[in-house]
């Protein structure tokens, strides 16, 4: 079973450098991100089921590799960041996007 390590907001802030590059598209994965994943224990951090990845967005430093999956809680990612120097998992960090960018479900109200 991997160790797996719950990254506080701001260990998680240390681990890009801005611009952040979109590069799901070609993304070359150092490590296979699945063991950790499965070892989590999604009831602990509160997240219902995952998914697949969203999402791969890479520093501009070119060190670390944010890989981020959808999960069954709604607007809330699973980060998992991968340090690309080490080849390793440095842990992992719940994007809640309504918390991060202060989104509430009031704007989703139909409006007659």
């Amino acid at each position: 079973m991997e160790t797996t390590r719950l990254l506080t907001a701001e260990e998680f802030e240390h681990c890009f450098a801005a611009p952040m590059q979109n590069v799901t598209a070609d993304a070359d994965p150092k490590v296979d991100i699945w063991p950790y994943v499965d070892s989590l224990d999604l009831d602990a951090i509160g997240l219902p089921s995952i998914n697949d990845v969203h999402y791969v967005y890479r520093d501009a430093s070119d060190r670390f590799d944010q890989v981020l999956i959808g999960t069954g809680r709604f607007n809330t990612l699973l980060a998992i960041v991968v340090d690309r120097h080490l080849q390793s998992i440095v842990g992992h960090h719940l994007l809640d996007l309504n918390e991060k960018y202060n989104v509430r479900g009031d704007h989703l109200r139909t409006i007659r």
